[in-house]
Protein backbone atom coordinates (compact mmCIF):
# COMPACT_ATOMS: atom_id res chain seq x y z
CA UNK A 1 0.00 0.00 0.00
CA UNK A 2 1.36 3.60 -1.09
CA UNK A 3 0.86 6.25 1.40
CA UNK A 4 1.70 10.39 0.40
CA UNK A 5 2.82 12.10 3.26
CA UNK A 6 0.99 14.62 5.05
CA UNK A 7 -2.38 12.37 4.28
CA UNK A 8 -4.34 10.32 6.62
CA UNK A 9 -5.33 6.62 5.82
CA UNK A 10 -8.20 6.03 4.13
CA UNK A 11 -8.98 10.43 3.76
CA UNK A 12 -8.27 11.92 0.79
CA UNK A 13 -8.12 15.73 0.56
CA UNK A 14 -11.19 16.27 -1.21
CA UNK A 15 -13.03 14.85 1.50
CA UNK A 16 -16.35 16.27 2.09
CA UNK A 17 -17.05 18.38 5.59
CA UNK A 18 -20.37 17.49 7.27
CA UNK A 19 -22.60 20.33 6.39
CA UNK A 20 -23.38 20.59 10.43
CA UNK A 21 -19.82 21.34 11.40
CA UNK A 22 -19.68 23.27 8.51
CA UNK A 23 -22.41 25.91 9.77
CA UNK A 24 -20.79 25.49 13.07
CA UNK A 25 -17.76 26.71 12.05
CA UNK A 26 -19.24 29.67 10.04
CA UNK A 27 -21.54 30.69 12.97
CA UNK A 28 -18.34 30.87 15.84
CA UNK A 29 -16.33 33.03 12.92
CA UNK A 30 -19.59 35.46 12.57
CA UNK A 31 -20.24 35.77 15.95
CA UNK A 32 -16.17 36.50 16.86
CA UNK A 33 -16.21 38.81 14.08
CA UNK A 34 -19.18 40.39 15.86
CA UNK A 35 -17.23 40.79 18.90
CA UNK A 36 -14.51 42.51 17.24
CA UNK A 37 -16.45 44.96 15.46
CA UNK A 38 -18.66 45.27 18.69
CA UNK A 39 -15.69 46.15 21.06
CA UNK A 40 -14.05 48.28 18.27
CA UNK A 41 -17.30 50.25 18.48
CA UNK A 42 -17.49 50.46 22.17
CA UNK A 43 -14.17 51.71 22.29
CA UNK A 44 -14.99 54.43 19.60
CA UNK A 45 -17.82 55.77 21.32
CA UNK A 46 -15.85 56.08 24.73
CA UNK A 47 -13.03 57.75 23.40
CA UNK A 48 -15.44 60.35 21.53
CA UNK A 49 -17.49 60.89 25.00
CA UNK A 50 -14.23 61.10 27.00
CA UNK A 51 -13.47 63.68 24.47
CA UNK A 52 -16.79 65.43 24.17
CA UNK A 53 -16.18 65.71 28.35
CA UNK A 54 -13.13 67.23 28.21
CA UNK A 55 -13.55 69.67 25.72
CA UNK A 56 -16.76 70.20 27.89
CA UNK A 57 -15.24 70.54 31.51
CA UNK A 58 -11.87 72.36 29.60
CA UNK A 59 -14.31 75.41 27.85
CA UNK A 60 -14.52 78.73 29.24
CA UNK A 61 -18.23 77.80 30.60
CA UNK A 62 -17.08 76.00 32.79
CA UNK A 63 -14.08 78.22 34.58
CA UNK A 64 -13.88 80.08 37.74
CA UNK A 65 -15.50 83.49 36.26
CA UNK A 66 -15.77 85.45 40.11
CA UNK A 67 -13.62 85.49 43.30
CA UNK A 68 -15.17 86.57 46.32
CA UNK A 69 -13.03 86.77 49.08
CA UNK A 70 -13.26 87.79 52.91
CA UNK A 71 -10.18 87.95 54.85
CA UNK A 72 -8.87 90.20 57.62
CA UNK A 73 -7.02 92.87 58.95
CA UNK A 74 -3.72 90.71 58.86
CA UNK A 75 -4.71 88.34 56.12
CA UNK A 76 -6.05 90.59 53.29
CA UNK A 77 -8.33 89.38 50.14
CA UNK A 78 -4.93 89.71 47.90
CA UNK A 79 -2.97 87.17 50.35
CA UNK A 80 -6.08 84.98 50.11
CA UNK A 81 -5.95 84.42 46.66
CA UNK A 82 -2.58 84.12 46.71
CA UNK A 83 -2.30 81.23 48.93
CA UNK A 84 -5.08 79.45 47.75
CA UNK A 85 -4.06 79.01 44.40
CA UNK A 86 -7.25 79.81 42.91
CA UNK A 87 -7.78 82.50 40.16
CA UNK A 88 -10.19 83.98 37.06
CA UNK A 89 -9.76 81.44 34.07
CA UNK A 90 -9.07 78.19 36.34
CA UNK A 91 -11.09 75.19 35.34
CA UNK A 92 -13.75 74.19 37.71
CA UNK A 93 -12.93 70.82 37.26
CA UNK A 94 -9.25 71.24 38.33
CA UNK A 95 -9.55 73.25 41.75
CA UNK A 96 -8.88 71.03 44.41
CA UNK A 97 -10.77 72.55 47.29
CA UNK A 98 -9.15 70.74 50.16
CA UNK A 99 -5.54 71.64 48.80
CA UNK A 100 -6.35 75.09 48.61
CA UNK A 101 -7.98 74.98 52.20
CA UNK A 102 -4.77 73.73 53.92
CA UNK A 103 -2.68 76.29 52.21
CA UNK A 104 -4.70 78.72 53.42
CA UNK A 105 -4.09 77.27 56.90
CA UNK A 106 -0.65 77.28 56.62
CA UNK A 107 -0.56 81.02 56.86
CA UNK A 108 0.70 82.08 60.29
CA UNK A 109 -2.58 84.27 61.02
CA UNK A 110 -5.49 81.70 59.57
CA UNK A 111 -7.28 80.04 62.55
CA UNK A 112 -10.27 78.56 60.17
CA UNK A 113 -10.81 78.79 56.10
CA UNK A 114 -13.60 77.81 53.90
CA UNK A 115 -13.08 77.08 50.08
CA UNK A 116 -16.08 76.35 48.22
CA UNK A 117 -16.26 76.55 44.22
CA UNK A 118 -19.76 76.17 42.50
CA UNK A 119 -20.89 75.33 39.11
CA UNK A 120 -21.84 78.90 38.19
CA UNK A 121 -18.09 79.69 38.10
CA UNK A 122 -17.64 81.86 41.60
CA UNK A 123 -15.32 80.54 44.47
CA UNK A 124 -15.74 81.71 47.58
CA UNK A 125 -12.47 82.35 49.98
CA UNK A 126 -12.94 83.24 53.50
CA UNK A 127 -10.81 82.91 56.59
CA UNK A 128 -10.50 83.82 60.44
CA UNK A 129 -7.45 84.66 61.81
CA UNK A 130 -6.03 83.79 65.10
CA UNK A 131 -5.99 86.10 67.93
CA UNK A 132 -2.80 87.16 69.92
CA UNK A 133 -2.71 86.22 73.86
CA UNK A 134 1.06 87.28 74.22
CA UNK A 135 4.25 88.63 73.25
CA UNK A 136 7.50 86.70 73.38
CA UNK A 137 10.61 89.00 73.49
CA UNK A 138 12.69 88.12 70.19
CA UNK A 139 15.30 90.94 70.97
CA UNK A 140 15.92 94.55 71.55
CA UNK A 141 12.49 95.83 71.04
CA UNK A 142 11.25 92.74 68.61
CA UNK A 143 8.72 90.67 70.24
CA UNK A 144 6.87 87.91 68.58
CA UNK A 145 3.11 87.39 68.76
CA UNK A 146 1.21 84.01 69.77
CA UNK A 147 -2.31 83.03 70.04
CA UNK A 148 -3.47 80.37 72.91
CA UNK A 149 -2.41 77.29 70.81
CA UNK A 150 1.14 78.74 71.23
CA UNK A 151 1.53 79.14 67.30
CA UNK A 152 3.74 82.38 66.61
CA UNK A 153 1.73 84.72 64.49
CA UNK A 154 4.12 87.60 63.39
CA UNK A 155 7.62 89.45 64.84
CA UNK A 156 6.56 92.97 65.69
CA UNK A 157 8.32 95.99 66.74
CA UNK A 158 5.62 97.44 69.63
CA UNK A 159 3.49 95.37 71.49
CA UNK A 160 -0.42 97.03 72.18
CA UNK A 161 -1.89 96.92 75.56
CA UNK A 162 -3.32 94.00 77.16
CA UNK A 163 -0.88 91.61 75.60
CA UNK A 164 1.13 89.53 78.18
CA UNK A 165 4.69 89.98 77.33
CA UNK A 166 6.98 86.52 77.69
CA UNK A 167 10.67 86.60 78.35
CA UNK A 168 13.20 83.52 78.27
CA UNK A 169 11.39 81.23 75.59
CA UNK A 170 13.44 80.63 72.36
CA UNK A 171 11.57 82.22 69.55
CA UNK A 172 10.34 80.29 66.25
CA UNK A 173 9.46 81.99 63.19
CA UNK A 174 5.64 82.67 62.50
CA UNK A 175 3.54 80.13 61.44
CA UNK A 176 5.38 77.62 63.76
CA UNK A 177 4.79 76.40 67.59
CA UNK A 178 6.40 77.01 70.84
CA UNK A 179 7.56 74.26 72.43
CA UNK A 180 6.59 73.38 76.37
CA UNK A 181 8.43 76.15 77.57
CA UNK A 182 5.74 78.17 76.57
CA UNK A 183 2.55 76.11 78.45
CA UNK A 184 3.05 77.72 81.61
CA UNK A 185 3.45 81.17 80.22
CA UNK A 186 0.26 80.47 78.16
CA UNK A 187 -1.75 79.61 80.99
CA UNK A 188 -1.24 82.01 83.36
CA UNK A 189 -1.82 84.70 80.73
CA UNK A 190 -5.27 83.24 79.98
CA UNK A 191 -6.07 82.46 83.94
CA UNK A 192 -5.23 85.85 85.35
CA UNK A 193 -8.22 87.89 86.65
CA UNK A 194 -8.24 91.69 86.08
CA UNK A 195 -6.84 92.85 89.45
CA UNK A 196 -3.60 90.61 88.73
CA UNK A 197 -3.35 91.35 85.48
CA UNK A 198 -3.43 94.90 86.32
CA UNK A 199 0.05 94.63 88.22
CA UNK A 200 1.77 91.79 85.75
CA UNK A 201 4.26 93.34 83.58
CA UNK A 202 5.67 90.39 82.24
CA UNK A 203 6.40 86.05 82.98
CA UNK A 204 9.68 85.50 83.21
CA UNK A 205 10.37 81.55 82.42
CA UNK A 206 13.70 81.13 84.00
CA UNK A 207 16.44 78.01 84.30
CA UNK A 208 14.75 74.56 84.36
CA UNK A 209 11.38 75.88 83.72
CA UNK A 210 11.17 78.33 87.02
CA UNK A 211 8.20 81.37 86.55
CA UNK A 212 8.54 84.56 87.66
CA UNK A 213 6.11 87.64 87.40
CA UNK A 214 7.24 90.98 86.83
CA UNK A 215 4.87 93.04 88.61
CA UNK A 216 4.70 96.93 87.53
CA UNK A 217 5.13 98.06 90.92
CA UNK A 218 8.78 96.60 90.40
CA UNK A 219 8.89 93.80 92.34
CA UNK A 220 8.74 90.19 91.46
CA UNK A 221 6.59 87.32 92.31
CA UNK A 222 8.31 83.93 92.52
CA UNK A 223 6.35 80.61 91.29
CA UNK A 224 8.69 78.23 91.48
CA UNK A 225 8.54 75.16 89.14
CA UNK A 226 5.06 75.60 86.69
CA UNK A 227 2.90 73.28 88.65
CA UNK A 228 -0.14 74.12 91.20
CA UNK A 229 -0.39 77.48 88.88
CA UNK A 230 -4.10 78.40 89.02
CA UNK A 231 -3.59 77.79 93.59
CA UNK A 232 -0.39 79.84 92.90
CA UNK A 233 -2.20 82.72 91.40
CA UNK A 234 -5.18 82.42 93.61
CA UNK A 235 -2.95 82.74 96.87
CA UNK A 236 -0.92 85.60 95.09
CA UNK A 237 -4.53 87.65 94.31
CA UNK A 238 -4.95 87.00 98.30
CA UNK A 239 -1.77 88.77 98.84
CA UNK A 240 -2.57 91.40 97.04
CA UNK A 241 -5.99 91.85 98.14
CA UNK A 242 -4.62 92.81 101.69
CA UNK A 243 -1.12 94.38 101.39
CA UNK A 244 0.44 97.15 99.47
CA UNK A 245 2.02 96.44 96.74
CA UNK A 246 4.20 98.92 96.73
CA UNK A 247 7.64 98.67 98.24
CA UNK A 248 7.50 94.81 97.78
CA UNK A 249 10.83 93.14 96.86
CA UNK A 250 9.73 89.98 96.09
CA UNK A 251 6.27 88.24 97.12
CA UNK A 252 7.03 84.22 96.82
CA UNK A 253 3.71 81.98 96.30
CA UNK A 254 6.25 79.02 95.61
CA UNK A 255 4.05 77.08 98.54
CA UNK A 256 0.63 78.49 97.94
CA UNK A 257 -1.00 77.97 101.18
CA UNK A 258 2.10 79.72 102.80
CA UNK A 259 3.40 82.98 100.75
CA UNK A 260 6.10 85.27 102.21
CA UNK A 261 6.52 88.81 101.38
CA UNK A 262 9.93 90.97 101.27
CA UNK A 263 10.35 94.44 101.16
CA UNK A 264 12.37 96.82 100.08
CA UNK A 265 14.51 98.21 103.07
CA UNK A 266 15.27 101.83 103.04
Amino acid sequence: MTQTLGTRPGRTDDAEVDPRIQARRDLVTRERVARRRHRSLVAAGVAVLLGLAWAVTHSPLLAVRRLVVTGTPHVPAAAVIAAAGIHEGDHLVDVDEGRARDRLLALPWVATARVDVSWQGTAHLSVTERRPVAAVVSGPHRWVLVDRTGRALAAVAAVRPGLMVVSGVAPVKPGRRFGEALVAPLEIAGSLRPGLRSRVGAVVVGEGGSIELLLRSGGVALLCQPDELAAKLASLTTVFAHVDDQGIRTVNVCIPDSPTIRRVTT
